[in-house]
C-alpha cells in the first residue's frame, strides 16, 4: 500500500482538485484507493456529490471526527467504521476492477488536538509524553488489516501545517505539494520543506525518550505538481516558465506534468458528483492532462523503497 498525502499551506492551488482525480484516475486504472479528507472544509468529500446531493449526504455520513474522538481501544475499527464507497463514482471505476472508498471531513476538526481524548494539558499544549503517539496515529491505523485490501491512501490535507497535517505527513511515503507557478507558491514550497524537517528533528527528538514505541521518523518523498498553468503557442507562457524553473534548481522533484488553467471544466465538476477526470462532457485535452498526472505518480510510486 502507498501513501500520499497531498500537502501546501497555501490555499487555492487545487490541492482538493489534484486529490480527487488522482484518486479516481487510479480508481480507473483499477487500483483499490482510500481517499482521507482531513481539510475542515471538506472539499474533497463535496467532490463526490453534486451540488443539490452535498447537504443531505453529508448530514447522514459519519466523519473523520468520530476517530479524532475515539479512545485508543478499537480506534482503527472506528477509523474503518466511517469508510463509505461514493456509488456514482464507483459505477464508473468498477468497471476497471478499481474501487474507491472515502472517510468524509468534519469541520471540527479544525481544532484536532482538543478532540482527542487526553492529548492536551490545562493549557492546551500536546502533553510531551502523547507527542509520538498522537502524531502516529494516522500511521499506526492504517498499518491494521483493515486497511490491507487498497492499493494506495490519498490524503488532502488543510492548508496549514496543523496536527491533522503532520498526521498525515509522518503516514506518507509521498508527499505531492500542488503548486501555482507564481512568486507566493515558490515561497511556500520552501517554507513546507523547512516544516517538514522541523517536524522530522522533532519527533525523533521526543522519540528518544522511549525508542522502541515507534521507527525513527524519515522524510518523505516530496515532488512539486504544479497547477493552474497557463499556455501559449504550445508550452507555458514566460512568466510561469521562469517559476518552474526556479523550483527545479531547488533540487525538488517535480511532475513533468504541468495541470494547465481550465478552471471552468473542474468549476464544473460540481453539476456531476464525480472528478473532471471521470465526468461527461470534458474536452479530450483535459481529461489527458489529468491522465497523464496519474501515470506519472505511478511512475513515483515504482522509485519508492518496497
Amino acid at each position: 500500500m502507498r501513501i500520499v498525502a497531498v500537502v501546501n499551506n497555501k490555499g487555492g492551488v487545487g490541492k482538493t482538485t489534484v486529490t480527487a482525480n488522482l484518486g479516481a484516475g487510479l480508481a480507473a486504472r483499477g487500483q483499490k484507493v482510500l481517499m482521507i479528507d482531513l481539510d475542515p472544509q471538506a472539499s474533497l468529500t463535496k467532490s463526490f456529490f453534486t451540488v443539490e446531493e452535498s447537504q443531505a449526504y453529508l448530514n447522514s455520513l459519519q466523519t473523520i471526527g468520530a476517530w479524532f474522538r475515539a479512545s485508543d481501544k478499537h480506534r482503527a475499527q472506528v477509523l474503518a467504521d466511517i469508510v463509505f464507497s461514493p456509488a456514482r463514482c464507483n459505477s464508473l471505476v468498477n468497471k476497471h476492477g478499481g474501487w474507491l472508498d472515502l472517510v468524509p471531513s468534519d469541520p471540527m476538526i479544525v481544532n484536532s488536538e482538543s478532540l482527542i481524548p487526553g492529548a492536551v494539558d490545562g493549557t492546551g499544549n500536546i502533553r510531551p509524553a502523547k507527542f509520538v503517539g498522537l502524531h502516529r496515529r494516522l500511521a499506526d491505523d492504517l498499518t491494521d488489516p483493515m486497511f490491507s485490501k487498497y492499493d494506495v491512501v490519498l490524503v488532502d490535507c488543510a492548508p496549514a501545517f496543523s496536527l491533522t497535517t503532520k498526521m498525515a505527513a509522518i503516514a506518507s511515503d509521498m508527499i505531492v505539494m500542488p503548486a501555482r507557478p507564481d512568486y507566493l507558491s515558490t515561497e511556500a514550497i520552501q517554507v513546507m520543506g523547512q516544516h517538514l524537517l522541523d517536524l522530522t528533528r522533532d519527533f525523533n527528538h521526543h522519540r528518544k525518550a522511549a525508542p522502541d514505541e515507534a521507527p525513527e521518523l524519515r522524510m518523505p518523498r516530496v515532488a512539486v505538481l504544479f497547477t493552474m498553468v497557463q499556455w501559449y503557442s504550445g508550452r507555458p507562457i514566460d512568466v510561469h516558465a521562469q517559476y518552474i524553473n526556479e523550483v527545479a534548481t531547488l533540487g525538488v522533484p517535480v511532475f513533468r506534468t504541468l495541470v494547465r488553467d481550465r478552471n471552468r471544466e473542474y468549476a464544473a465538476a460540481g453539476r456531476y458528483g464525480v472528478p473532471t477526470i471521470l465526468a461527461g462532457g470534458v474536452p479530450p485535452e483535459v481529461r489527458t492532462n489529468l491522465q497523464d498526472c496519474v501515470d506519472e505518480l505511478l511512475t513515483f510510486f515504482e522509485r519508492l523503497n518496497p
